[in-house]
């Protein structure tokens, strides 16, 4: 009987041991698991910003392209408009002085 009570002693204090360990494993692992979750969102954060930034990068060098090909048609209309009015205002001479 002392030997059978020895053992349930001994079980017992294993029994606490166990959980000692476990509490401190899980002291341990949760600090190291949230700082890694943290990390993880930090990365994810920035590199959404970074496409974000990229994004607007393109746009405005669509926007700048876009604007100095409209600058570019306008000038050649206005050329094309004056030269159009020159050939009208001649051809109106020529009228002129054909049926004076």
């Amino acid at each position: 009987m002392r030997n059978t009570s020895k053992n349930g002693v001994v079980g017992a204090v294993l029994i606490g041991v166990g959980c000692g360990l476990t509490v401190a494993g899980l002291v341990l692992v949760i600090p190291a698991c949230a700082n890694w979750s943290l990390s993880l969102t930090e990365q994810a954060w920035r590199r959404g910003r970074e496409s974000v930034e990229n994004a607007a990068a393109s746009l405005g060098e669509f926007a700048g392209r876009t604007q100095q090909r409209f600058e570019d048609a306008a000038k050649t209309a206005k050329s094309t408009t004056s030269k159009a009015a020159g050939a009208v205002e001649t051809a109106a001479r020529h009228v002129r002085e054909y049926t004076s």
